[in-house]
């Protein structure tokens, strides 16, 4: 019996995408995830995160529960996740932990479809608003490029660990728009700069079943 509760694929606004996830994070008895797609596209603010707006942008902005910076979301080049926890269900309350386990679980889908991943931090650390110009040690690169971004929100017990799995470059008339709002240039080009066709959804099963998995005991997260 699974372990993990599934909901099925939404594809919608970013603000009825990101209240649900805060939602879930909020109320949810077990654990559960959900894969979605954003329609239109919305480009999504870290919680903490400061930008100045301004009229007549081709795309939605939201905010994340979660904190880091802005992410550019659209269903022809991008797809998003949410895994909603007890710390119970991980055996720790660790913040690395809980990123871990889901970075565990991406790691072993995009290697069993054929992505070659680099090593942690292939790239250094920079400074900017652009979540996917640049990688921590959670996220996940290939070819040079980050491929797979997570974040995490937490409250009562619960850990809401949410991302995006970026397939190749979004759409001039988006990239232009987000530059010239973050004023700084796009960087990424996603799964496609690695040369691999993949699908989303044999990822994402890929992922549930590792998920479901280690949940039952039978894999112990590196």
């Amino acid at each position: 019996m699974s372990r993990l509760k599934l909901l099925p694929t939404l594809a919608s606004g970013g603000g009825a995408q990101m209240a649900l996830d805060d939602g879930l994070l909020e109320t949810a008895e077990t654990a559960i995830a959900r894969r979605y797609l954003w329609s239109p596209p919305a480009l999504s603010l870290g919680k903490f995160q400061k930008l100045d707006l301004v009229p007549g942008l081709p795309f939605d902005v939201v905010r994340r529960p979660s904190g880091g910076r802005a992410v550019l979301h659209g269903q022809a080049f991008e797809w998003s996740f949410a895994f909603v926890f007890a710390f119970a269900d991980l055996g720790s309350r660790s913040l690395q932990a809980s990123y871990r386990f889901v970075n565990d679980a991406f790691a072993h889908a995009l290697t069993a479809v054929g992505v070659t991943l680099d090593p942690v931090r292939a790239i250094d650390y920079r400074r900017s608003g652009l979540c996917f110009a640049t990688a921590l040690r959670h996220d996940l690169m290939a070819a040079g490029d980050k491929v797979v971004a997570l974040a995490q929100a937490r409250r009562g017990g619960r850990v809401l660990v949410h991302g995006s799995v970026l397939e190749r470059r979004p759409p001039i008339e988006l990239v232009t728009a987000v530059e010239a709002l973050l004023g700084e240039p796009w960087l990424g080009d996603g799964l496609a700069a690695a040369g691999v066709e993949v699908d989303g959804e044999q990822i994402w099963a890929r992922v549930l079943s590792y998920v479901d998995t280690a949940l039952a005991g039978e894999i112990a997260p590196a």
